[in-house]
Protein backbone atom coordinates (compact mmCIF):
# COMPACT_ATOMS: atom_id res chain seq x y z
CA UNK A 1 0.00 0.00 0.00
CA UNK A 2 1.26 3.46 -0.90
CA UNK A 3 0.27 6.64 0.87
CA UNK A 4 -0.13 10.26 -0.11
CA UNK A 5 0.48 13.23 2.12
CA UNK A 6 -2.15 13.80 4.78
CA UNK A 7 -4.03 17.06 3.99
CA UNK A 8 -3.98 19.93 6.46
CA UNK A 9 -1.57 18.13 8.79
CA UNK A 10 1.94 19.30 9.70
CA UNK A 11 4.19 21.65 7.68
CA UNK A 12 5.61 20.74 4.29
CA UNK A 13 8.94 18.95 4.25
CA UNK A 14 11.76 21.56 4.26
CA UNK A 15 13.91 21.19 1.16
CA UNK A 16 16.77 23.11 2.75
CA UNK A 17 17.24 20.26 5.22
CA UNK A 18 17.52 17.78 2.39
CA UNK A 19 20.24 19.98 0.94
CA UNK A 20 21.93 19.89 4.35
CA UNK A 21 21.81 16.10 4.25
CA UNK A 22 23.31 15.98 0.77
CA UNK A 23 26.12 18.29 1.85
CA UNK A 24 26.76 16.14 4.91
CA UNK A 25 27.08 13.03 2.79
CA UNK A 26 29.33 14.77 0.29
CA UNK A 27 31.68 15.85 3.06
CA UNK A 28 32.41 12.29 4.16
CA UNK A 29 34.85 10.15 2.22
CA UNK A 30 34.34 6.41 2.11
CA UNK A 31 34.94 3.46 -0.14
CA UNK A 32 31.36 2.12 -0.16
CA UNK A 33 32.73 -1.37 0.21
CA UNK A 34 30.00 -2.78 2.44
CA UNK A 35 26.86 -4.26 0.96
CA UNK A 36 24.26 -2.51 3.11
CA UNK A 37 21.31 -4.45 1.68
CA UNK A 38 20.87 -6.96 4.55
CA UNK A 39 21.13 -4.24 7.19
CA UNK A 40 18.74 -1.92 5.37
CA UNK A 41 16.02 -4.41 4.52
CA UNK A 42 16.18 -7.53 6.69
CA UNK A 43 14.69 -8.01 10.14
CA UNK A 44 14.78 -11.04 12.49
CA UNK A 45 11.48 -12.89 12.71
CA UNK A 46 11.11 -15.53 15.42
CA UNK A 47 8.58 -18.33 15.04
CA UNK A 48 7.70 -21.56 16.85
CA UNK A 49 8.52 -20.10 20.26
CA UNK A 50 8.63 -22.90 22.81
CA UNK A 51 6.50 -23.13 25.92
CA UNK A 52 9.65 -22.56 27.98
CA UNK A 53 9.10 -18.87 27.27
CA UNK A 54 5.59 -18.85 28.78
CA UNK A 55 6.65 -17.51 32.21
CA UNK A 56 8.52 -14.71 30.46
CA UNK A 57 5.41 -13.85 28.46
CA UNK A 58 3.36 -13.65 31.64
CA UNK A 59 5.88 -11.23 33.09
CA UNK A 60 5.86 -9.14 29.93
CA UNK A 61 2.06 -8.93 30.01
CA UNK A 62 2.17 -7.78 33.62
CA UNK A 63 4.79 -5.09 33.02
CA UNK A 64 3.13 -3.70 29.88
CA UNK A 65 -0.19 -3.58 31.73
CA UNK A 66 1.52 -1.34 34.30
CA UNK A 67 2.56 1.02 31.51
CA UNK A 68 -0.96 1.17 30.10
CA UNK A 69 -2.47 1.72 33.53
CA UNK A 70 -0.03 4.54 34.27
CA UNK A 71 -0.60 6.54 31.10
CA UNK A 72 2.17 8.55 29.47
CA UNK A 73 5.32 8.32 31.57
CA UNK A 74 7.75 10.96 32.78
CA UNK A 75 11.52 10.36 32.65
CA UNK A 76 12.97 8.04 35.28
CA UNK A 77 14.75 9.71 38.20
CA UNK A 78 17.81 8.01 39.68
CA UNK A 79 20.08 9.10 42.52
CA UNK A 80 22.37 6.37 43.84
CA UNK A 81 25.01 8.64 45.41
CA UNK A 82 25.10 11.36 48.05
CA UNK A 83 25.85 14.52 46.13
CA UNK A 84 23.23 17.15 45.41
CA UNK A 85 24.67 17.77 41.95
CA UNK A 86 24.35 14.33 40.43
CA UNK A 87 20.66 13.66 39.89
CA UNK A 88 20.47 11.30 36.91
CA UNK A 89 17.75 10.99 34.27
CA UNK A 90 16.87 8.02 32.06
CA UNK A 91 14.29 7.86 29.27
CA UNK A 92 14.13 11.57 28.61
CA UNK A 93 13.82 10.94 24.87
CA UNK A 94 10.23 11.70 23.81
CA UNK A 95 8.57 8.57 22.46
CA UNK A 96 11.23 6.16 23.72
CA UNK A 97 8.53 3.82 25.08
CA UNK A 98 7.18 3.28 21.54
CA UNK A 99 10.15 1.05 20.68
CA UNK A 100 9.43 -1.06 23.75
CA UNK A 101 5.72 -1.37 22.98
CA UNK A 102 6.56 -2.38 19.41
CA UNK A 103 8.76 -5.22 20.64
CA UNK A 104 6.16 -6.35 23.16
CA UNK A 105 3.02 -6.09 21.04
CA UNK A 106 2.96 -9.50 19.30
CA UNK A 107 3.28 -11.33 22.62
CA UNK A 108 0.40 -9.61 24.43
CA UNK A 109 -3.17 -10.77 24.92
CA UNK A 110 -5.78 -9.39 22.47
CA UNK A 111 -7.28 -7.17 25.15
CA UNK A 112 -3.95 -5.67 26.09
CA UNK A 113 -3.03 -5.25 22.42
CA UNK A 114 -6.13 -3.11 21.96
CA UNK A 115 -5.22 -1.04 24.99
CA UNK A 116 -1.65 -0.61 23.77
CA UNK A 117 -2.91 0.56 20.38
CA UNK A 118 -5.00 3.22 22.10
CA UNK A 119 -1.99 4.17 24.24
CA UNK A 120 0.17 4.60 21.14
CA UNK A 121 -2.43 6.77 19.44
CA UNK A 122 -2.42 9.03 22.49
CA UNK A 123 1.38 9.14 22.55
CA UNK A 124 1.67 10.03 18.86
CA UNK A 125 -0.71 12.96 19.25
CA UNK A 126 0.87 14.33 22.43
CA UNK A 127 3.04 17.45 21.95
CA UNK A 128 5.52 16.35 24.64
CA UNK A 129 5.67 12.59 24.16
CA UNK A 130 5.61 12.00 20.40
CA UNK A 131 8.98 10.84 19.02
CA UNK A 132 9.24 14.10 17.05
CA UNK A 133 8.60 16.28 20.12
CA UNK A 134 11.31 18.56 21.48
CA UNK A 135 14.10 16.91 23.44
CA UNK A 136 14.37 16.44 26.37
CA UNK A 137 11.03 15.24 27.67
CA UNK A 138 10.09 17.56 30.56
CA UNK A 139 10.65 15.85 33.89
CA UNK A 140 7.07 16.53 34.99
CA UNK A 141 5.46 15.43 31.71
CA UNK A 142 3.61 12.28 32.66
CA UNK A 143 3.22 9.77 35.46
CA UNK A 144 6.35 9.22 37.59
CA UNK A 145 8.12 5.98 36.72
CA UNK A 146 9.53 5.47 40.21
CA UNK A 147 7.89 2.93 42.50
CA UNK A 148 8.86 4.93 45.59
CA UNK A 149 7.18 8.14 46.78
CA UNK A 150 8.74 11.29 45.36
CA UNK A 151 7.54 14.69 46.50
CA UNK A 152 9.91 16.53 44.15
CA UNK A 153 12.73 15.91 41.70
CA UNK A 154 15.60 15.88 44.17
CA UNK A 155 19.09 16.93 43.13
CA UNK A 156 17.95 18.02 39.69
CA UNK A 157 20.64 18.92 37.19
CA UNK A 158 18.86 21.04 34.54
CA UNK A 159 21.66 20.58 32.01
CA UNK A 160 21.94 16.80 32.36
CA UNK A 161 22.00 14.90 29.10
CA UNK A 162 21.14 17.81 26.84
CA UNK A 163 23.65 16.62 24.22
CA UNK A 164 22.53 12.98 24.36
CA UNK A 165 20.88 11.57 21.23
CA UNK A 166 17.20 10.91 20.67
CA UNK A 167 17.14 10.21 16.92
CA UNK A 168 17.03 6.46 17.61
CA UNK A 169 13.38 6.79 18.62
CA UNK A 170 12.56 6.98 14.91
CA UNK A 171 13.50 3.31 14.68
CA UNK A 172 10.73 2.70 17.19
CA UNK A 173 8.30 4.48 14.87
CA UNK A 174 9.09 2.06 12.05
CA UNK A 175 9.21 -0.91 14.42
CA UNK A 176 5.74 -0.14 15.73
CA UNK A 177 4.28 0.24 12.24
CA UNK A 178 5.86 -3.03 11.13
CA UNK A 179 5.25 -5.26 14.13
CA UNK A 180 1.77 -3.91 14.83
CA UNK A 181 0.88 -3.52 11.14
CA UNK A 182 -0.21 -0.01 12.05
CA UNK A 183 1.00 2.13 9.17
CA UNK A 184 -2.19 4.18 9.13
CA UNK A 185 -1.45 5.78 12.51
CA UNK A 186 2.12 6.65 11.47
CA UNK A 187 1.59 8.00 7.95
CA UNK A 188 -0.08 11.31 8.95
CA UNK A 189 3.11 12.28 10.80
CA UNK A 190 5.47 11.53 7.93
CA UNK A 191 6.48 15.17 7.40
CA UNK A 192 7.24 15.60 11.10
CA UNK A 193 9.26 12.37 11.09
CA UNK A 194 11.36 13.53 8.14
CA UNK A 195 11.99 16.93 9.67
CA UNK A 196 13.05 15.35 12.95
CA UNK A 197 15.43 12.98 11.21
CA UNK A 198 17.16 15.71 9.26
CA UNK A 199 17.36 18.03 12.25
CA UNK A 200 19.05 15.26 14.26
CA UNK A 201 21.10 13.70 11.51
CA UNK A 202 24.40 14.28 13.29
CA UNK A 203 23.16 12.17 16.22
CA UNK A 204 22.91 9.06 14.02
CA UNK A 205 26.65 8.36 14.14
CA UNK A 206 26.90 5.77 16.94
CA UNK A 207 26.22 2.05 16.59
CA UNK A 208 23.11 2.50 18.72
CA UNK A 209 21.72 5.44 16.77
CA UNK A 210 22.47 4.50 13.16
CA UNK A 211 19.22 2.55 13.22
CA UNK A 212 17.55 5.88 12.43
CA UNK A 213 18.89 5.64 8.86
CA UNK A 214 17.47 2.12 8.57
CA UNK A 215 14.09 3.22 9.87
CA UNK A 216 13.87 6.18 7.52
CA UNK A 217 14.74 4.09 4.48
CA UNK A 218 12.03 1.59 5.36
CA UNK A 219 9.41 4.22 6.12
CA UNK A 220 10.26 6.07 2.90
CA UNK A 221 9.91 2.83 0.94
CA UNK A 222 6.51 2.14 2.49
CA UNK A 223 5.28 5.68 1.93
CA UNK A 224 6.61 5.82 -1.65
CA UNK A 225 8.94 8.74 -0.91
CA UNK A 226 11.78 8.20 -3.37
CA UNK A 227 13.69 11.34 -2.35
CA UNK A 228 13.88 10.38 1.32
CA UNK A 229 14.56 6.74 0.45
CA UNK A 230 17.61 7.76 -1.55
CA UNK A 231 18.80 10.16 1.14
CA UNK A 232 18.42 7.63 3.96
CA UNK A 233 20.13 4.86 2.01
CA UNK A 234 23.04 7.16 1.18
CA UNK A 235 23.31 8.15 4.83
CA UNK A 236 23.24 4.51 5.92
CA UNK A 237 25.88 3.53 3.37
CA UNK A 238 28.13 6.37 4.47
CA UNK A 239 27.64 5.59 8.15
CA UNK A 240 28.34 1.87 7.91
CA UNK A 241 31.42 2.31 5.77
CA UNK A 242 32.82 4.96 8.10
CA UNK A 243 32.19 3.03 11.31
CA UNK A 244 34.43 0.00 10.85
CA UNK A 245 36.94 1.54 13.27
CA UNK A 246 35.53 1.15 16.78
CA UNK A 247 37.83 3.80 18.20
CA UNK A 248 36.64 6.33 15.67
CA UNK A 249 33.01 5.71 16.59
CA UNK A 250 33.82 6.00 20.27
CA UNK A 251 35.43 9.38 19.59
CA UNK A 252 32.00 10.52 18.42
CA UNK A 253 30.58 9.54 21.80
CA UNK A 254 32.89 11.66 23.92
CA UNK A 255 35.30 13.79 21.91
CA UNK A 256 33.50 15.69 19.20
CA UNK A 257 34.41 19.22 18.17
CA UNK A 258 33.30 21.36 19.88
CA UNK A 259 33.49 19.13 22.92
CA UNK A 260 30.18 20.24 24.42
CA UNK A 261 28.21 18.50 21.67
CA UNK A 262 29.73 15.14 22.65
CA UNK A 263 26.76 13.11 23.94
CA UNK A 264 28.57 11.13 26.65
CA UNK A 265 31.64 13.24 27.39
CA UNK A 266 31.00 13.32 31.15
CA UNK A 267 31.02 9.52 31.21
CA UNK A 268 34.67 9.48 30.10
CA UNK A 269 36.06 11.33 33.11
CA UNK A 270 39.30 9.50 34.08
CA UNK A 271 38.12 9.49 37.70
CA UNK A 272 35.55 6.90 36.64
CA UNK A 273 38.12 4.46 35.27
CA UNK A 274 37.76 1.02 36.80
CA UNK A 275 34.28 1.57 38.22
CA UNK A 276 32.23 2.12 35.08
CA UNK A 277 31.36 0.51 31.76
CA UNK A 278 31.74 2.58 28.62
CA UNK A 279 29.42 0.83 26.22
CA UNK A 280 27.67 4.04 25.22
CA UNK A 281 28.20 3.43 21.52
CA UNK A 282 25.99 0.33 21.87
CA UNK A 283 23.08 1.96 23.69
CA UNK A 284 19.76 1.50 21.83
CA UNK A 285 21.36 -1.03 19.47
CA UNK A 286 18.94 -2.49 16.92
CA UNK A 287 19.15 -6.09 15.65
CA UNK A 288 20.36 -4.89 12.27
CA UNK A 289 23.22 -2.94 13.80
CA UNK A 290 24.06 -5.88 16.04
CA UNK A 291 24.33 -7.98 12.90
CA UNK A 292 26.62 -5.34 11.40
CA UNK A 293 28.87 -5.44 14.46
CA UNK A 294 29.07 -9.22 14.29
CA UNK A 295 29.91 -9.11 10.59
CA UNK A 296 32.42 -6.25 10.59
CA UNK A 297 33.46 -5.05 14.08
CA UNK A 298 33.37 -8.32 16.00
CA UNK A 299 36.72 -8.30 17.83
CA UNK A 300 36.50 -4.73 19.09
CA UNK A 301 32.86 -5.20 20.09
CA UNK A 302 33.52 -8.36 22.09
CA UNK A 303 36.60 -6.80 23.70
CA UNK A 304 34.60 -3.85 24.98
CA UNK A 305 31.70 -6.09 25.99
CA UNK A 306 34.02 -8.33 28.01
CA UNK A 307 35.36 -5.29 29.83
CA UNK A 308 31.85 -4.59 31.03
CA UNK A 309 31.52 -8.13 32.31
CA UNK A 310 34.77 -7.81 34.23
CA UNK A 311 33.73 -4.61 35.99
CA UNK A 312 30.11 -5.73 36.54
CA UNK A 313 29.91 -9.55 36.44
CA UNK A 314 26.21 -9.39 37.38
CA UNK A 315 25.48 -6.48 35.05
CA UNK A 316 21.88 -7.58 34.68
CA UNK A 317 21.16 -6.92 38.38
CA UNK A 318 20.31 -3.24 38.45
CA UNK A 319 20.40 -3.07 42.23
CA UNK A 320 23.70 -4.91 42.51
CA UNK A 321 25.85 -3.25 45.16
CA UNK A 322 28.74 -2.32 42.87
CA UNK A 323 30.81 0.66 43.92
CA UNK A 324 31.03 3.26 41.20
CA UNK A 325 31.93 6.89 40.79
CA UNK A 326 30.20 7.20 37.46
CA UNK A 327 26.60 7.97 36.46
CA UNK A 328 25.33 8.38 40.01
CA UNK A 329 28.16 10.50 41.33
CA UNK A 330 31.17 9.86 43.49
CA UNK A 331 30.98 6.98 45.95
CA UNK A 332 27.74 5.66 44.52
CA UNK A 333 26.34 2.14 44.26
CA UNK A 334 24.04 0.42 41.83
CA UNK A 335 23.68 0.31 38.06
CA UNK A 336 21.51 2.53 35.92
CA UNK A 337 19.16 0.81 33.41
CA UNK A 338 21.45 1.90 30.60
CA UNK A 339 23.98 -0.74 31.63
CA UNK A 340 21.40 -3.39 30.78
CA UNK A 341 20.71 -1.48 27.57
CA UNK A 342 24.39 -1.58 26.59
CA UNK A 343 24.94 -5.24 27.41
CA UNK A 344 21.78 -7.20 26.58
CA UNK A 345 21.58 -6.42 22.84
CA UNK A 346 25.21 -7.45 22.39
CA UNK A 347 24.44 -10.76 24.09
CA UNK A 348 21.50 -11.33 21.76
CA UNK A 349 22.77 -10.11 18.39
CA UNK A 350 26.57 -10.34 18.58
CA UNK A 351 27.38 -13.06 21.12
CA UNK A 352 24.32 -15.07 20.03
CA UNK A 353 23.69 -16.16 23.61
CA UNK A 354 21.34 -19.09 24.14
CA UNK A 355 17.71 -18.65 25.09
CA UNK A 356 18.51 -20.10 28.50
CA UNK A 357 21.26 -17.55 29.08
CA UNK A 358 19.05 -14.65 28.05
CA UNK A 359 16.30 -15.92 30.34
CA UNK A 360 18.75 -15.99 33.24
CA UNK A 361 19.34 -12.27 32.82
CA UNK A 362 15.62 -11.74 33.38
CA UNK A 363 15.86 -13.06 36.92
CA UNK A 364 16.46 -9.41 37.69
CA UNK A 365 13.68 -6.85 37.83
CA UNK A 366 12.94 -3.61 35.98
CA UNK A 367 13.78 -0.25 37.50
CA UNK A 368 10.40 1.40 37.93
CA UNK A 369 7.54 1.41 35.44
CA UNK A 370 8.29 1.19 31.74
CA UNK A 371 11.98 0.30 32.04
CA UNK A 372 12.54 0.16 28.28
CA UNK A 373 15.94 -1.51 28.24
CA UNK A 374 14.87 -4.26 30.61
CA UNK A 375 11.55 -4.88 28.87
CA UNK A 376 13.21 -5.09 25.47
CA UNK A 377 15.66 -7.59 26.91
CA UNK A 378 12.67 -9.59 28.12
CA UNK A 379 11.21 -9.70 24.61
CA UNK A 380 14.56 -10.81 23.19
CA UNK A 381 14.69 -13.61 25.74
CA UNK A 382 11.20 -14.67 24.68
CA UNK A 383 11.95 -14.63 20.96
CA UNK A 384 15.25 -16.45 21.44
CA UNK A 385 13.14 -19.48 22.44
CA UNK A 386 11.98 -19.75 18.83
CA UNK A 387 13.53 -20.09 15.41
CA UNK A 388 14.88 -16.78 14.17
CA UNK A 389 15.12 -16.02 10.46
CA UNK A 390 16.06 -12.76 8.77
CA UNK A 391 13.26 -11.71 6.41
CA UNK A 392 12.97 -8.90 3.87
CA UNK A 393 10.63 -6.26 5.31
CA UNK A 394 9.70 -5.08 1.81
CA UNK A 395 8.08 -8.35 0.84
CA UNK A 396 6.69 -9.67 4.12
CA UNK A 397 4.54 -8.51 6.96
CA UNK A 398 5.87 -9.36 10.39
CA UNK A 399 3.21 -11.94 11.15
CA UNK A 400 -0.29 -12.31 9.75
CA UNK A 401 -1.82 -13.48 13.01
CA UNK A 402 -0.77 -11.70 16.18
CA UNK A 403 -1.58 -14.75 18.29
CA UNK A 404 0.72 -16.92 16.20
CA UNK A 405 3.12 -17.13 19.13
CA UNK A 406 0.63 -18.71 21.49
Amino acid sequence: MNFTAHPNRLPKFPLRQLIHLICFLASVQNSYSIDVTPYAWEFPKSTNISTAATPLKFELEEEIQKVVNSGLLAPLYISYADQASVGYTVYQEPGRILTTLAWAYPHLSPTLQANVLSYVQTLLSDPNHAPWASYPLPKNAGTPRELHPKTKWWYENPSFGLARPSVHTLYGVWLWAYRANDWDNIQPYWDAIKTTYLNKLNEADLYGTMCAHIAMARLAYKFNDSMMLSAAMNALTTSLNNSLDFNLVEERAWNKTPYWISPYREMYDPAMDGTTYRGWVFLNLSPEMGRYLRDHVLTATLTRHSQGKVVFPKWWLGKANYFCRSWTGDEGTGLVPEVFGMMAPIERWVVNASAETLAEFMRSSPTGIGDCYWLEGLVQAIEAHGTTQWVDVRTSTFISNWREYE
